[in-house]
Parts: C-alpha cells; sequence; structure tokens
C-alpha cells in the first residue's frame, strides 16, 4: 500500500472520534488508516473534541510521521490553514471529476483507463501543470495538437466542451477617493466613469468614501491586467481633478 510522505498535506475522512483523537481515511491513498491525537485537532485548547470534529467530515490534515511497516500515519488538523484546506479540497474535487472524466472517455473508445492517463493526462500534465487546468484551457480555446496523439484530439475536445465551464475569476479591491474642490462630487463621478467603458468592471459605493472595484475574468492573470489598468485610469483621472485617490487589492479567493 501507498503512504504519504511527512510534510504532506492529504485529504482526510474521519471514521471515528475518541476523547483521545480521530481515526480517518486518507482519500488519496486508497483508505489508508491515520490518526490524530487530541492534541493535534486544533490550535486552541480542546475541551470537547466533538465541538471540533465530526464523524464522516472531509477535512486537510499534515502528515506528522509514517510507519510503512505498522501502517501507521499520524496526522494534524491544527497545523493546516484554512486557506490551505480549501485549496487541497477543491484540488482534490478537481482531480476526482478529471478522474471520472477519464474514466467515462475510456469507456467510450473503448480503452483501458491506464491507456488513456498514458496518451492523454501525462502530456497535458507535463505541459499544464495538471489535466483539470489543462481542460480549463482548452475550454477557452487552447491548442493541444501538438500535445496529445491525433486520434485523441477530437474526444478529449469533445469530453471538455460538454463538461467543463470556466467559471470568471474575480480580483478586487477598496479605493478611498475624496475632493476637497467645490465641484467634489461630481469629479469622483467623472473619475469612476473611466470604468465604463472597461467590460467586466464594477464599482460600487461602501460609504464614507470609499468605493469596492471589482473585475472578472476566466483566469486571474487576465482579472489582474484589467483591474491594473483601471485603477491606473482612475489615478491619472484623479490626478488630473485634484482629488486624492488611495487604493488597496484585496487577497484573491
Amino acid at each position: 500500500m501507498d503512504y504519504p510522505e511527512k510534510d504532506e498535506l492529504v485529504v482526510a475522512k474521519i471514521t471515528k472520534v475518541l476523547n483521545y483523537g480521530v481515526f480517518v481515511e486518507l482519500l488519496e491513498y486508497n483508505n489508508a488508516r491515520g490518526f490524530v491525537h487530541v492534541s493535534n485537532v486544533a490550535s486552541s485548547w480542546v475541551k470537547n473534541i466533538r465541538n471540533f470534529v465530526k464523524l464522516g467530515q472531509v477535512r486537510v490534515a499534515k502528515v506528522l510521521n509514517v510507519d510503512a511497516e505498522r501502517g501507521q500515519v499520524d496526522l494534524s488538523l491544527a497545523m493546516v490553514s484554512q486557506s490551505k484546506e480549501r485549496q487541497k479540497i477543491n484540488d482534490y474535487r478537481q482531480f476526482k471529476r478529471v478522474e471520472k472524466l477519464l474514466e467515462e472517455l475510456a469507456k467510450q473508445h473503448k480503452k483501458s483507463f491506464n491507456d488513456v492517463w498514458e496518451k492523454v493526462a501525462i502530456p497535458l500534465i507535463d505541459e499544464f501543470g495538471n489535466v483539470y487546468s489543462a481542460f480549463e484551457k482548452i475550454s477557452l480555446g487552447a491548442n493541444v495538437d501538438a500535445i496529445i496523439p491525433k486520434e485523441w484530439i477530437g474526444p478529449v475536445k469533445e469530453i471538455v466542451e460538454k463538461n467543463i465551464v470556466v467559471a470568471d475569476k474575480e480580483l478586487k479591491g477598496v479605493a478611498k477617493v475624496s475632493s476637497l474642490s467645490s465641484t467634489g462630487l461630481k469629479d469622483i463621478k467623472e473619475i469612476f466613469s473611466e470604468i465604463d467603458g472597461i467590460k467586466k468592471c464594477n464599482v460600487a459605493y461602501l460609504g464614507a468614501g470609499r468605493y469596492s472595484i471589482s473585475c472578472t475574468a476566466p483566469a486571474f492573470k487576465e482579472a489582474e491586467k484589467k483591474l491594473s489598468g483601471a485603477i491606473d485610469l482612475l489615478e491619472k483621472r484623479a490626478k488630473k481633478l485634484g482629488a486624492s485617490f488611495e487604493f488597496a487589492k484585496e487577497e484573491a479567493k
């Protein structure tokens, strides 16, 4: 049986909750068994372990130690931040979805899963990092004619077209704008009119001279470019009108 490596983040389903810790199944490792001691369940003091974990819950844990001979994997839930847990769970779900799509592809063309993995998945991983990212890029028009065998190009494009919808990525932040001019309100409206011509960029008034600015695009890189361009235009117009302009970008989610 395969086991994870020390310090690896793993997806774990809680199968038993005891006062001294929880037992889990490692979903990426053929349901190998792992254990989280109560001291590693949360970063705060745990009076009642059941306030922190539930039977059947899927969590992300960090591997503390692996004893393959005894089949024992010691884990920590406390050492995984919420952002890393969200990312890992999302990656796992994407992988499981890709796995099902490749199984469907193999069944449709009467090939083994291993054959499809070797001919389709591995070349896409080498080029794009992982299969789901490759499928998203194919959905957005990426050319894979020179990446996968000719006989698989059509089937891959077909299954992507039917199953992959790329959600827009959003980047946003908060701008603080003020003007001491007698025409200050008019000037501020004029400043934000710069965004009117930028597709999928919006402004919302938050109060007290604060404005939420957001831009969306199929990829974060594109959204970043649009948002940066919008902020540059707003800053230039504000400077021209003698208004103060400050912008703080929020962390991407």
